[in-house]
């Protein structure tokens, strides 16, 4: 299953063409996940309608939707969810991922791809990784605040020493010692391998865990937690090259715990790290305020994200605010209703602002800061 990296986010926040169709589906762990493919059979049904009202012909309508209908009668992909799929297709272009993350229901035929809810998967309580790792398993895990879900990675992760340093290494070397048994016999002994080498057998296997599994996590920066035994943690720092590897591990011998027995004890680790910023930034918004450096109007942020000047947007999470950018004259029209020429501002500030470098965070009505508006932002300067 692919999995949404910010050069993929990147490339679905850059389309601009008709029609772009998202799509977001509450999905189940486990099972045949009848109901999920039922909410998407329903979407494409919705989409089909849209489509026809804009003047699609039928001919072009099966064609533009064939990853659709693929991807519904793949039943292998539909037994290894998570929480939530998302999939986004154009003329040219179709993409889906898994997510950590229970979505409501959605699906939208627009000019561009509707993005905003995969904003948690890289701020807030978004996305972490959790490498549960021995000398005889690794298996990879994401997860979010509330959820967590398997990666298959047995076909790219090398799981035993045995499949780096090969099967060799468990033999001792057989020594000749002068001298003859009572049977006239040459004698042999056993000499074992030095803790060095056994050593440099485990930083060699762990090298090429963290190799390949740079390549799985490639465009990310979430948190990678360790899963493992002391002393492999150790060896593993020294190997690593993931760009965030959590400085803490979770101990003990992880091929005897099940993902749901690790997910607790790694948000616990992580909680403080997830929720600092977000945190500080509510708590000294009164300061920013009376600095100049807040505003909630939305021409002002609108243009404050596409000149990189945000440093924290807020987003007022399940509301939608019409309209469109005039890029002629710089204006912001805003509309009271959905149009086949319009989109979200909400949508398009937020892809802007994270791709920007900005923290991003979808909020609760009440845990929004300042005063009741749909978006909020703090600035740099």
């Amino acid at each position: 299953m692919p999995l949404m990296t910010r050069k993929i986010f990147r490339e679905l926040a850059e389309v601009r063409q008709k029609p772009c169709i998202s799509m977001y589906i509450p999905t189940e762990r486990t099972g045949d996940n009848q109901k999920g493919r039922i909410r998407l059979k329903n979407m494409v049904q919705a989409a089909t309608s849209e489509l026809e009202a804009q003047g699609m012909q039928g001919r072009q309508i099966l064609s533009l939707l064939r990853p659709l209908e693929m991807l519904y009668n793949d039943t292998e992909i539909w037994r290894h969810l998570s929480d939530g799929l998302a999939a986004f297709l154009s003329p040219g272009k179709f993409a889906y991922s898994i997510f950590p993350i229970r979505f409501n229901e959605f699906v939208e035929v627009g000019s561009r791809f509707h993005l905003l809810p995969l904003i948690p998967v890289f701020n807030g309580d978004g996305r972490f990784f959790i490498l549960a790792l021995s000398l005889k398993k690794a298996r990879l895990f994401e997860g979010s605040r509330d959820h967590i879900s398997e990666i298959g990675i047995e076909d790219l992760v090398p799981q035993t020493l045995q499949d780096t340093v090969g099967y060799d290494y468990e033999p001792k070397t057989l020594q000749f010692r002068t001298g003859q048994s009572g049977t006239g016999q040459g004698m042999y002994h056993g000499q074992g391998r030095s803790k060095d080498n056994k050593k440099d057998e485990i930083s060699r296997h762990l090298r090429e865990v963290d190799r390949n599994l740079c390549d799985v996590l490639q465009g990310y920066d979430a948190p990678l937690v360790l899963a493992c035994v002391d002393y492999l943690f150790s060896i593993y720092r020294q190997v690593n090259t993931y760009i965030n590897l959590f400085p803490e591990h979770m101990g003990g011998n992880p091929d005897e715990k099940h993902m749901h027995d690790l997910h607790p004890e790694a948000w616990k680790m992580l909680e403080k790290h997830f929720d600092k910023h977000r945190s500080d930034t509510l708590a000294h918004f009164d300061f920013l305020q009376s600095k100049g450096k807040t505003t909630h109007f939305t021409d002002d942020i609108i243009f404050a994200a596409r000149e990189g000047r945000i440093d924290t947007l807020f987003v007022r999470k399940n509301t939608s605010v019409w309209g469109e950018i005039k890029e002629g004259n710089g204006g912001v029209d805003v509309q009271e209703q959905k149009t086949t020429q319009n989109y979200c501002l909400l949508d398009h500030t937020a892809k802007t602002a994270f791709l920007q470098g900005s923290r991003v965070y979808l909020l609760d009505a009440d845990d929004m800061p300042g005063r009741d508006e749909p978006m909020v932002a703090t600035l740099r300067y």
